[in-house]
């Protein structure tokens, strides 16, 4: 007996040693994949720097408007339509003409602003589209994303653009204020 309980003989300082090593060994790998994802997490993550949704040009147009919130337009901005299920990618378009918090495309009629990328811009009935849009080269921020049919285009009068819900409509200027929210 010891001043602190029952003296421990090596047999059992043995297991507790080999127990201890057991649960360390399968635990560490478990720890470290927990901080290797959370560092992957982090680095992937993309502050919120604008916003992408769907349009109507005032011409009629199917259209895609982007806005941001940064007092000087981005460098380049760049536009990418996938299908939703498969991922397959559609079209991708880019920009070095954004100015006073907003631009816009129609990728049918790019105009000669836009230069597409990659794909065709030809968007079929009844398919489910992801509309994705960044500055720059996209590692540090985005400008958002959104799901979309051509359907969803018969609810928009010309000029309007879709908001984040059913509905919910904006005009140039709400645009630009709702994503300057979404930027604080």
């Amino acid at each position: 007996m010891t001043a602190y309980g029952p003296r421990l003989d090596d047999s059992r300082l043995d297991l507790m040693g080999k127990t201890h090593a057991m649960l360390m060994s399968r635990l560490l790998p478990v720890v470290a994949a927990a901080f290797t994802l959370v560092a992957v997490l982090a680095a992937c993550t993309q502050r919120e720097g604008g916003a992408v949704s769907i349009m109507r040009s005032n011409d009629g147009a199917p259209s895609v408007a982007v806005t941001w919130c940064d007092d000087s337009p981005p460098r380049q901005i760049t536009v990418f339509i996938e299908e939703r299920e498969s991922e397959k990618p559609v079209a991708k378009f880019t920009t070095a003409k954004g100015r006073d918090h907003f631009t816009w495309l129609d990728p049918k009629s790019p105009g000669s602003d836009w230069i597409l990328l990659s794909g065709d811009a030809l968007l079929v009935p009844g398919v489910t589209y992801r509309l994705m849009a960044w500055p720059d080269a996209g590692k540090d921020m985005s400008y958002g994303q959104v799901s979309f049919t051509l359907a969803d285009f018969d609810d928009l009068k010309p000029g309007q653009i879709a908001g984040g819900y059913p509905g919910e409509n904006f005009t140039r200027s709400g645009f630009i204020r709702y994503a300057q929210d979404v930027c604080r």
